[in-house]
């Protein structure tokens, strides 16, 4: 059975970044969660699949530095996205896992590995969110949550509502799991930001 589970890029997980902002506190307690109970005896490693988009590209490996934390060092990562997937593995206390491979694309999952996947939803679910409160931002919120809850949601525009790079959540949407659990949702920076497991 592959595992994967689904994190957002939100650099406000980071406690550095934003300790007083209780949701990411509680986003990032369920995502370590997530990942202790997701590792097993077989699980030899990590994959992640992350957005490469040169927006979130940093020459400062494995750091923060760009985000307003450069005394947070975790050793690898060039683009958000897969930087805050180093970071949570070390919250959770699983940085001994090698990371065998990151990527932007889902391509085909590996039995041996926990394959983590960093999205995130539309950046216009409120008046003070990156895009502003968009019309859109609402519906795209709630086709994010049923994909993630394995429903197969009707198709939608997800760009136009917000959601800046919808490539990964329509890759993600071709994939048939065996078994989902949406375990946290929260759009109170704007952004919205999902943690799910899905057994494929």
């Amino acid at each position: 059975m592959k595992k994967l589970v689904v994190m957002p890029a939100s650099p406000a997980l980071a406690v550095e970044l934003a300790p007083g902002d209780a949701a990411s506190r509680e986003l990032l307690d369920s995502l370590c969660k997530i990942l202790q109970s997701a590792v097993t005896k077989h699980t030899t490693g990590i994959d992640i699949v992350a957005s490469r988009n040169s927006r979130w590209h940093t020459v400062h490996t494995g750091s923060l530095r760009a985000w307003g934390a450069p005394h947070v060092q975790l050793g690898a990562g060039n683009y958000l996205p897969e930087i805050m997937a180093h970071y949570a593995l070390r919250a959770a206390g699983l940085e001994h896992l090698p990371v065998h491979e990151s990527r932007e694309h889902m391509g085909t999952l590996d039995d041996a590995s926990l394959t983590i996947l960093v999205i995130d939803g539309s950046a216009g679910l409120t008046p003070r969110a990156p895009l502003a409160l968009l019309d859109d931002g609402p519906a795209a919120d709630e086709w994010c949550q049923k994909l993630l809850k394995g429903e197969m949601p009707q198709p939608f525009p997800l760009q136009d509502a917000g959601v800046v790079e919808p490539e990964l959540w329509l890759e993600l949407a071709e994939i048939q799991p065996q078994s989902v659990r949406l375990v946290a949702a929260d759009s109170s920076l704007g952004v919205g930001r999902y943690i799910a497991e899905w057994e494929v």
